[in-house]
């Protein structure tokens, strides 16, 4: 796409949403309280804690503590492991983390990016599970999703460059902390106005179109996750309920992506990668599901 063409396409839509936004600025204020307090109650405090002491446990030295005594570079390991516990998107945020600190090859993030895309375990097994009305069938997604990613982990990860890992000194914990506080903030803040931005995009298209009840929700979850599970009560189909599910979580929405290009920006980690990862994966997990579903 021309460069120039591009930005004049970027440019108007940006104005079209600024003057439908002052048009409708009750609605729109109305939004950002209700997805706020939302972002606030249900993501903020497990991607909070969760990734602060991931920061501190690189910090400290974890990595090559458990590479020293097992003779294996876990690295990998870790970044899928800490990613299933936090959720999306920290994969991304520890494979930049672990590349800057050379404990992996640049060839180790572009792969690993490819399977470290989970939703946080608390939100799926819980906001989800209520949403759906079925705890099994939660459970059920949660492991389609786990199984998905691990096979493509495995697949892509066998022959590996082995990288020298070498223990350094911590710094002091205040120092560690700090860093790992602003460290965290900086990503929270990312991915509630990329959520938010995108939100709001599909609050305005609701409002000017009338769609069925199968394209509003599609339309809510590819622009924001979070919009589009809970619009997942406006249909009683079961199964396509479990298959959107599926859908918006292991692909993600567009905010989610775009919280990925912003934190593998100036990185030679691919995005490419990431989207490659997310198709297969989605594939598999659907397929993997249905296998459950049956059972």
């Amino acid at each position: 796409m021309n460069k120039t063409f591009k930005r004049i396409l970027i440019l108007s839509i940006l104005s079209v949403l600024l003057i439908l936004y002052l048009l409708n600025a009750s609605l729109i204020i109305k939004s950002i309280l209700e997805y706020t307090k939302l972002f606030f109650t249900k993501l903020f405090p497990a991607n909070f804690i969760f990734f602060t002491i991931s920061s501190l446990l690189i910090d400290y030295g974890l990595i090559e503590t458990i590479s020293t005594y097992t003779n294996l570079n876990t690295s990998n390991f870790y970044i899928f492991l800490m990613s299933l516990i936090s959720g999306f998107p920290s994969g991304s945020k520890y494979t930049k983390e672990l590349l800057e600190n050379k404990l992996i090859t640049t060839k180790e993030a572009n792969t690993i990016i490819m399977s470290t895309h989970f939703p946080n375990p608390l939100f799926l097994l819980g906001t989800v599970a209520m949403i759906l009305e079925n705890k099994t069938i939660a459970l059920k997604i949660y492991l389609s999703l786990i199984l998905s990613n691990l096979l493509i982990f495995l697949l892509t990860n066998k022959k590996q460059e082995k990288i020298a890992i070498t223990y350094k000194d911590p710094p002091t914990l205040a120092l560690s902390l700090n860093k790992a506080i602003n460290s965290t903030i900086k990503t929270i803040i990312l991915i509630y106005g990329t959520s938010l931005f995108f939100f709001l995009i599909s609050v305005i298209i609701s409002k000017y179109f009338l769609l069925n009840t199968t394209t509003y929700i599609l339309l809510n979850g590819l622009f924001d996750l979070t919009k589009g599970i809970s619009s997942l009560t406006l249909t009683n189909n079961s199964l396509l309920k479990y298959i959107f599910t599926i859908l918006f979580i292991s692909f993600g929405g567009i905010s989610i992506h775009m919280q990925v290009k912003s934190i593998i920006t100036d990185t030679p980690i691919k995005y490419k990668n990431f989207l490659m990862g997310r198709i297969i994966s989605t594939i598999l997990a659907i397929m993997i599901f249905l296998i459950f579903y049956n059972f």
